[in-house]
């Protein structure tokens, strides 16, 4: 026994020996600089969750230093109840880009779509088509189906008149097909909640549907979701086929390539697979999603078994017709996948390196769920931008797959440039571990993150992993530059002073308000007093640093505020509303509507005290709510939920609402 402990430190020793004896190696002729590929289709996906056009617009910089090519939005169809939650997104009132949405105006999403295009970036857009919005969970017609909400019929008047019957020649325009069988269960009614399900068969419905793509292309987006495209019909199905696809995605994708001279990009949702019927009959229009790709190596860690990533299979044997996820926004409300942001980040490199499959990466919510609050700022970290930067550089690559023990890697080889993914699920420590690389050519990697070195001899590479078990190499001896900022903009009253952190720079400065002149150099971290750099109670504050071929550039926007002391202060608030509407007041305790308020030089107080919150309701002009104490339906537009932190710091800036 002791001769057997004996030859195994030997062996380890020798094994310690051949680590500290590899040669030395001049670096790779290297000049890659980050770039973002020229098609949507080869690029990776934020889903901006809950943003508004504006706050996309606001961090495209960001969006774009992190890798992401295309960013998904919310539905920009009218939302039932003008948006006062997510999910009222997913139940439309028309098809036409939403005249009164949280999300911002029409002009709000072409400026937008212009500000990405110079940045490279598409836009992409969550379409509705299946269903719109309901008069309730309860509500059914005579004959069981759900009941469609009358102000469907404000947007779209014949959708609605011909809902259960032929009115006017243009057909029925819902289904009432509740009882259908065979691939009709799936694609006759929605199964999941009381939503009125489209005729998608119906030569009008198809317009409508058209016209609201088309005019989506036309203020410059790039692409589209299909929400719960799996319950809408193709022109193969076995019962029920019809055109609905040919006839909108179809011409749609030729009206985008006249216009643009590029390809339409388009992915349906479809979750598990298609009820008898073959997923090919949608991959022949558009790319889906793979929701259980990501669940078949979740437990990898847990296991300590690499091969779980490395078996893991895509619904088809073309990963290129694919969009895969570790989180969706659906996962994420219901709680099912509330991993840490360095586990989210280990997964996500999978999906970015595997070849050709598309990658959508969720921008989480607020907890609250709230629309128009950003609850996560992780997407912008490098954990994650250096595997959307990994795939952005290999995306046309080689790649070679292995696994062993703990190992995951997927070796990427081009022409004249190579790197890899490796991934380590076991413990993870502070030594050096040798890994299996047989196709990456003999030389100096350097690991993305961390930037050490991580030599490959006999196609072997000598790593050391940080924390999280993940390690992207490539021949770039630089880092990325980085940086934290305490606050990303905003308002603030009295005194405010913000604190920028960074890392991995060759050069770092501050200027305000666009004045070069006015310019302070960063070392590794400033604290700035913005109070001293307002102009007209505004300050611009500049952000360069550069990092070897890279440099990162933001401008962060600050408002200082004056407030009313004693009092709830809404400030900022559009002045028309008390001119031309009526404004009331709902509390959540006691739940009423009221005008408990009053204005003071054009500021809104409310008193809070033994509120939890309250938001904004703005009616037409004379309207007299009867019921105070029950929910009125006439409300025009609802601010978000003013409640928690906002009620502490005691106003809420109302700008743009």
């Amino acid at each position: 026994m002791k001769k057997l402990v004996l030859v195994i430190l030997v062996a380890l020793l020798a094994s310690c020996q051949s680590v500290t004896k590899l040669k030395e190696y001049e670096d790779f002729e290297d000049n890659y600089v980050d770039a973002l590929p020229d098609n949507a289709e080869d690029g990776l996906t934020l889903h901006a969750f809950n943003w508004t056009y504006k706050q996309v617009k606001d961090n495209l910089e960001a969006i774009k230093d992190a890798g992401f090519k295309n960013v998904l939005l919310m539905p920009v169809q009218q939302p039932k109840s003008f948006g006062s939650a997510w999910w009222a997104f997913y139940q439309p009132l028309s098809f036409s880009i939403g005249d009164k949405s949280p999300l911002g105006s029409k002009d709000d999403l072409i400026d937008l779509c212009k500000e990405a295009e110079k940045l490279n970036i598409c836009i992409l857009v969550d379409a509705v088509v299946n269903h719109m919005a309901n008069a309730g969970d309860k509500a059914i017609e005579e004959d069981g189906t759900p009941m469609v909400d009358v102000s469907v019929s404000e947007y779209e008047p014949i959708l609605y008149n011909n809902r259960n019957e032929d009115l006017d020649g243009h057909g029925i325009t819902f289904h009432h097909n509740k009882n259908a069988r065979g691939t009709g269960e799936e694609t006759q009614h929605y199964q999941y909640g009381n939503l009125p399900d489209l005729n998608t068969s119906n030569p009008y419905v198809q317009e409508r549907v058209l016209n609201l793509l088309k005019e989506c292309i036309d203020v410059g987006v790039d692409g589209f979701r299909f929400d719960a495209a799996k319950h809408v019909e193709t022109d193969k199905d076995p019962d029920y086929a019809s055109d609905f696809w040919n006839n909108t995605v179809g011409e749609a994708k030729k009206y985008y390539k006249d216009k643009t001279g590029k390809n339409l990009y388009v992915y349906g949702e479809i979750l598990g697979l298609p009820k008898a019927r073959s997923l090919d009959l949608y991959t022949n229009m558009m790319l889906v999603t793979d929701d259980g790709f990501v669940a078949q190596y979740k437990n990898c860690m847990a296991q300590k078994n690499a091969e779980l990533i490395l078996n893991a299979k895509t619904k088809v044997e073309d990963p290129r017709k694919l969009i895969a996820w570790v989180e969706s926004h659906d996962e994420y409300i219901s709680g099912n996948t509330h991993y840490s942001d360095p586990r989210i980040a280990k997964y996500w490199s999978v999906i970015a390196a595997k070849s050709g499959l598309g990658g959508l990466y969720l921008a989480r919510p607020s907890d609250s769920l709230t629309v128009g609050e950003i609850g996560s700022y992780a997407f912008e970290k490098e954990r994650v931008a250096i595997s959307n930067r990994f795939h952005n550089r290999f995306y046309n690559a080689q790649s070679y797959e292995s696994a062993e023990g703990v190992f995951y890697v997927n070796e990427k080889i081009l022409e004249n440039d190579q790197g890899a993914l490796i991934i380590n699920v076991g413990e993870i420590v502070d030594n050096q571990v040798v890994v299996n690389t047989p196709h990456l050519e003999d030389g100096n990697y350097y690991d993305n993150l961390t930037g050490k070195k991580v030599v490959v001899e006999n196609g072997k590479a000598y790593i050391h992993f940080d924390d999280n078990g993940v390690c992207i190499i490539t021949r770039t001896n630089k880092v990325h530059p980085d940086f934290d900022i305490s606050d990303k903009g905003g308002s603030f009253i009295k005194e405010k002073n913000i604190t920028i952190d960074v890392r991995n720079y060759d050069d770092a400065y501050v200027y305000f308000n666009d004045n070069k002149n006015d310019k302070i150099d960063i070392n590794d971290s400033i604290e700035i007093n913005l109070n001293e750099k307002l102009i007209n109670d505004v300050v611009k504050v500049n952000l360069y640093i550069k990092g070897g071929n890279n440099i990162i550039e933001r401008t962060f926007t600050f408002n200082k505020l004056e407030i009313i002391d004693g009092k709830f202060n809404v400030l900022n608030l559009d002045p028309k509303y008390y001119t031309d509407y009526e404004l009331y007041i709902w509390s959540w305790s006691p739940s009423k509507w009221s005008k408990d308020y009053e204005i003071v030089d054009g500021i809104m107080l409310v008193d809070t005290s033994g509120m939890d919150g309250f938001l904004l309701g703005i009616f037409e002009k004379d309207y007299v709510i009867k019921d105070s104490k029950n929910w009125d339906s006439k409300v025009i537009i609802q601010s978000f939920d003013i409640a928690n932190d906002l009620l502490k710091q005691g106003y809420v800036d109302m700008s743009g609402f």
